[in-house]
């Protein structure tokens, strides 16, 4: 446990309750790929540590990454599934 205070420990083990059945459910509704079988630092990962450039061009900032990371996101954000 982070402290030693009771409050603040059953606080942070909240969170982390919250966070696990938040992932579940990521892992249960998000298409394309199987990510049922795969673990958070997997997913993690795949997902965030992704090669890409930040281009700045007229005063806005642009980050260019692969095609296929742009339709891997894609699949995830646009789920006909959730309604």
């Amino acid at each position: 446990m982070p402290c030693g205070q009771f409050e603040a420990n059953a606080a942070f083990s909240r969170i982390g309750v919250i966070a696990h059945n938040l992932f579940v459910l990521f892992k249960h509704s998000a298409p394309g790929g199987n990510w049922q079988r795969h673990r958070v630092a997997t997913v993690r990962w795949r997902l965030f540590h992704l090669p890409g450039k930040l281009v700045q061009h007229a005063r806005t900032l642009t980050l260019k990454i692969a095609a296929e990371f742009v339709k891997l996101f894609r699949d995830i954000c646009i789920n006909p599934n959730i309604s």
